[in-house]
């Protein structure tokens, strides 16, 4: 028998990225077993830069969770 998709851990919804200063940059499943992408919740630790396909970089703000992917990573400051 196959799993529920639902029933496995989902650390981040696809590969959106969200850039915004202040805010984790990963997109993760909302929590209610609908599949929908919201924010991840989690307070910013560290700020870099992301490298997108194409090898386009933009700065990104994360999580400690969710700071796999972020290169350059610095304690994020408040401010």
């Amino acid at each position: 028998m196959t799993p529920d998709l639902y029933d496995l851990p989902m650390d981040y919804y696809a590969d959106a990225v969200f850039s915004e200063p202040g805010r984790c940059w990963r997109m993760v499943y909302d929590g209610e077993g609908s599949g929908r992408p919201m924010h991840c919740p989690e307070p910013v630790v560290w700020v870099g830069n992301h490298r997108l396909a194409g090898g386009r970089q933009i700065r990104v703000w994360s999580c400690d969770g969710h700071r796999e992917g972020v290169e350059r990573a610095a304690v994020a400051t408040a401010g």
